[in-house]
């Protein structure tokens, strides 16, 4: 009989106590991350007024992410480009809530428009589309493009655009030309801002 195996291998004794020391320690882990999470999920909810309940701005050249408060009913953030009159105030909007694929794009114009004609859209050297418009409210007129891979990328690498509206009165249509300088930062950053929302650990970074 061997006696190298006894002689190399610990007591029974040992190895229990080896095996509880390290279940100890895994638990310490264990204990100081959930207290870590417990201490941040109070921070949040039981400290001082924190940017979770103020509406963040991000700027990306000419486009913006706007964050409200998070809201389950209404938990997007928004890409948006506002084209401003030469006389003051809101010319054109176009917004965009969601990044996922064929998700749409919403342009508001002003009130006054024929709205039986439509509104033309393009971006770069790509065909005009006309799109109808969908309703009407306090601020304008709204008409959607579904943003498709195609024209994604031409929003992402052209660097402006151009939307058409016939207005009553007028024999031409009105052409109000819009910019392209940031949307795809600003898109990128959309994805990451619907991302941090929709994580399971996301409301500490909302």
């Amino acid at each position: 009989m061997s006696q190298v195996g006894s002689v190399m291998r610990p007591p029974v004794w040992k190895r229990m106590l080896s095996v509880r020391a390290a279940f100890r320690a895994a638990l310490v882990v264990l204990l100081l991350l959930v207290g870590g999470i417990v201490a941040l999920i109070g921070e949040r909810l039981l400290g001082s007024p924190s940017p979770v309940n103020e509406t963040r701005v991000t700027t990306f050249t000419d486009w913006r992410v706007i964050c409200p408060p998070f809201n389950p009913a209404q938990p997007n953030c928004a890409l948006t480009l506002d084209v401003l009159r030469e006389t003051g105030g809101i010319l054109l909007t176009v917004s965009m809530l969601d990044p996922a694929p064929n998700s749409p794009l919403s342009i508001t114009v002003p009130h006054g428009v024929a709205l039986d004609a439509g509104m033309g859209f393009s971006v770069g050297t790509d065909p005009m589309r006309v799109r109808p418009f969908e309703t009407c409210n306090n601020t304008g007129c709204i008409a959607l493009v579904t943003v498709d891979a195609d024209t994604l990328r031409s929003l992402s690498t052209n660097m402006g655009g151009q939307v058409v509206v016939a207005v009553a009165g007028n024999t031409s249509p009105v052409t109000i030309p819009f910019s392209l300088n940031g949307f795809a930062d600003g898109y990128a950053e959309l994805q990451r801002a619907k991302a941090r929302r929709t994580s399971f650990f996301g409301f500490l970074n909302r």
